[in-house]
């Protein structure tokens, strides 16, 4: 049973390079083929998306959002570039989106 439990929830794979104090307040959130400020550095990663046995509801683009918002906050990023959004279809039930974190230069 524990392991149903466990696999419930969205998948997240968070990768960064190096050690940030967490972000408060709000993070700037790009979409996928717009411009990036020139004043940023890239510090990592986030995959979100299908676990497995995801229920639907617990992964639309909204809870994948809230789960890369919090994840990016506690890394330190202060912006994130949606690089890859791949909507429910016939394989999944549930959106996979890959993003950049980001990082101001100067903080």
């Amino acid at each position: 049973m524990l392991f149903i439990v466990a696999s419930c929830g969205l998948k997240k794979q968070v990768s960064v390079n190096g050690n940030y104090a967490s972000t408060q307040g709000k993070i700037l959130i790009i979409q996928t083929n717009q411009y990036l400020p020139t004043n940023i550095y890239r510090i990592g990663s986030i995959v979100v998306g299908e676990s497995g046995l995801t229920p639907s509801g617990n992964c639309t683009y909204e809870a994948c959002m809230q789960v890369i918002e919090e994840e990016s906050r506690k890394v330190g990023a202060q912006l994130v570039y949606l690089v890859k959004v791949v909507e429910p279809n016939i394989t999944s039930t549930c959106y996979n989106i890959t993003a950049e974190l980001y990082r101001y230069d100067g903080n």
